[in-house]
């Protein structure tokens, strides 16, 4: 009895603290299936986001990767890919891409977000991983546009340009990007995702995550123009790159002044450049669909130009990427016509025109028209 009371109180001893020494685990496991195959492939939660352990998803797809100098490269036929641990840019046949997710080591196995796997899957093969219940399910990329994000400016503490009458660039913005959604939807098909609904504010980084979390194919960012010329007017739209006159580095200082509600300043820097580097792969696209918006707006603003400028909320998104000012806020009549419901419902279809005509050419250039 003494001794069966003496392993009692060891085991009663014993069980919490070894409670607590037992594995946390979050491993999960998933099939992933694979040219008639299913393999069995490791998902770790890493800071609330799931990861999957790429060597062997890799493994499936024949790829060999290699641990070298804290660098880990990904070799197929001609095609390479590159990963630093903990870093945001990953370098892509030479083509630099950031991430708002990074590579993770853990015991010593790389694990990866599904937007990274993707984004190689896309660049390599052509395919791309879909995460439904217990499986991975592989299929083939139809780069079509299936995904947008649309931005409405400024909100919240932060009410974008004012205008002579006291209407606000948030409150216009809002409308004409709610009416664009319920368009692009509607006629094309084409899921729409809003960074703000309300009256909100949101950093701009944050708009950017919004989009590259939901793997969308596009990012439309609405605002409306001022200046302390009262009499401009007209519609501009900007892709990003490095300001090339006064004027676009005037405008891009005033959208980045957004920053400052969320304690940054816009000053370049080394992290500025390698976003910059980042989006080239873009570079060409979004400049055609900056052309295709602009000459649809054009039918109801005056014409001006399409421009290229270093936007913080345009930076971080691994699309291709617009900032659209519909109008001068700061004129008069550019004013009093952003208030008008009608005239807003103009900006939203011809931005939507410009939408339509960029998924032609899209699909027409990649040849699955």
């Amino acid at each position: 009895m003494r001794i069966g009371r003496f392993v009692k109180r060891i085991f009663l001893i014993i069980l919490p603290t070894s409670y607590f020494l037992l594995p946390t685990s979050n491993l999960y496991s998933y099939q992933l299936k694979y040219q008639g195959k299913s393999y069995t492939i490791e998902e770790k939660k890493i800071n609330g986001y799931s990861y999957f352990k790429a060597e062997d998803i890799f493994d499936c797809f024949g790829f060999n990767l290699s641990y070298e100098n804290g660098r880990l490269n990904l070799k197929y036929k001609n095609h390479s890919a590159l990963f630093i641990e903990s870093n945001p840019f990953i370098s892509i046949d030479g083509r630099l891409l950031n991430f708002t997710l990074t590579p993770e080591i853990d015991n010593n196995d790389l694990y990866l977000p599904l937007i990274i796997l993707n984004s190689v899957l896309k660049s390599l093969k052509r395919e791309k991983i879909t995460k439904k219940e217990n499986g991975l399910i592989v299929s083939s990329m139809r780069p079509r546009l299936s995904s947008i994000t649309i931005d409405p400016g400024h909100g919240g503490k932060d009410s974008g340009a004012r205008g002579h009458y006291g209407y606000f660039e948030k409150d216009a913005v809002l409308d004409i990007s709610l009416e664009l959604k319920k368009m692009i939807e509607k006629k094309l098909g084409i899921n729409c995702i809003l960074t703000r609904k309300t009256d909100v504010f949101i950093g701009l980084g944050e708009r950017a995550k919004i989009a590259n979390d939901n793997s969308c194919d596009l990012f439309l960012s609405i605002h409306c123009n001022a200046c302390k010329d009262r009499s401009a007017y007209g519609a501009e739209v900007y892709f990003l790159s490095p300001a090339k006159t006064n004027w676009a580095r005037a405008v891009e200082a005033r959208e980045n002044a957004s920053l400052k509600y969320e304690g940054k300043t816009p000053e370049a820097s080394v992290e500025y450049i390698l976003w910059d580097m980042a989006q080239t792969e873009f570079l060409e696209e979004s400049s055609t669909l900056c052309k295709y918006i602009l000459d649809a707006l054009s039918k109801i603003a005056k014409r001006r130009f399409v421009s290229q400028a270093n936007f913080a909320v345009l930076r971080s998104t691994y699309m291709p990427a617009c900032l659209i000012e519909v109008e001068f806020i700061s004129n008069k009549e550019g004013e009093r016509r952003l208030k008008t419901e009608k005239f807003k419902k103009e900006c939203a279809k011809h931005i939507f025109e410009g939408i339509k005509a960029y998924k032609k050419f899209y699909e027409k250039k990649m040849s699955y028209e």
